[in-house]
């Protein structure tokens, strides 16, 4: 499917666009945020697979896509609200 494609190819260049940002955080948060940003790129490369490997009749992988990309947007607008939040 398309979508999942767009959207994967988006989030995993999105997650090394925030990796500058790193440099703002506090120290203690630095940590976590390299793991948020490695679940980010791998979420988006499972979607870049659900999307590559979409067949219609299998409707698994368009629930299965449908759910990393709601995973997604919620992950990374917790990340963006941390950031904000944290901010020297």
């Amino acid at each position: 499917m398309l979508v999942f494609i767009i959207v994967g190819t988006a989030f995993f260049i999105l997650s090394f666009v925030l990796g500058r940002y790193r440099e703002k955080l506090r120290e203690e948060h630095k940590e976590p945020w390299n793991k948020a940003l490695k679940y980010i790129r791998y979420i988006s490369l499972a979607l870049l697979f659900a999307g590559l490997v979409y067949v219609p009749q299998v409707q698994i992988l368009k629930f299965g896509g449908w759910l990393l990309i709601f995973s997604l947007i919620l992950y990374s607008s917790s990340l963006y609200l941390i950031f904000i939040k944290n901010r020297n």
